[in-house]
């Protein structure tokens, strides 16, 4: 089984407020929109700041399994906490919460080959690397030695041999909100209107 790990522990610094509680113009939050292309996974965890009862609910009422970072968690904390509660995993698929365009089918896309035996698998649009991510069994003891802000990227930079590479047509996986104005850029207003 290949659970998605949600990372939703950031800080929001640049934001200036929470932005995964934001709302687009459809009414609904940045969190819930980020986790829905990978509900066709076993099972997906989100990955939240301690003591988030807000985020906490919002997930749990879209039937994601919730793990709480500890204080002061940099990216790499929380990806170990993700991963330590799905040991059970045969491999993961790790995105960010604050990128909502992504679409199921690239999600579906890194499930099949992690399915087909691809030790770590990236996606790239347009020739550019993106998120998410997804990495086998195989990858357990190196996941859970990462320390810092990188995350994952120091392990793909690190071990490029290992890495499949998946084209997909997805401009999502580019496309984060790290400041109010980046939802005009990620989801169009117009897009949402009747």
């Amino acid at each position: 089984m290949i659970p998605g790990i949600l990372l939703a522990a950031g800080r929001s610094e640049r934001y200036g407020r929470h932005k995964l509680l934001e709302k687009d113009a459809e009414g609904i939050p940045l969190a819930q929109r980020a986790i829905a292309p990978y509900g066709l996974l076993d099972q997906v965890v989100a990955v939240i700041p301690e003591g988030h009862a807000a985020l906490r609910t919002l997930f749990e009422a879209v039937s994601a399994a919730v793990v709480e970072a500890p204080s002061g968690a940099q990216l790499a904390d929380s990806l170990r906490a993700g991963i330590m509660s799905t040991l059970w995993a045969d491999g993961w698929i790790v995105g960010l919460a604050d990128m909502p365009a992504v679409t199921a089918a690239t999600v579906s896309a890194l499930h099949r080959a992690l399915r087909e035996g691809a030790i770590m698998v990236a996606c790239r649009y347009q020739g550019r690397r993106g998120n998410p991510v997804g990495f086998s069994r195989g990858m357990l003891a190196d996941l859970l030695a990462l320390k810092g802000d990188q995350g994952a990227r120091r392990l793909l930079a690190q071990q490029a041999g290992k890495v499949q590479w998946l084209d997909v047509d997805d401009p999502g996986i580019l496309l984060d909100i790290d400041v109010p104005s980046d939802w005009n850029r990620v989801i169009k207003p117009e897009a949402s209107k009747p």
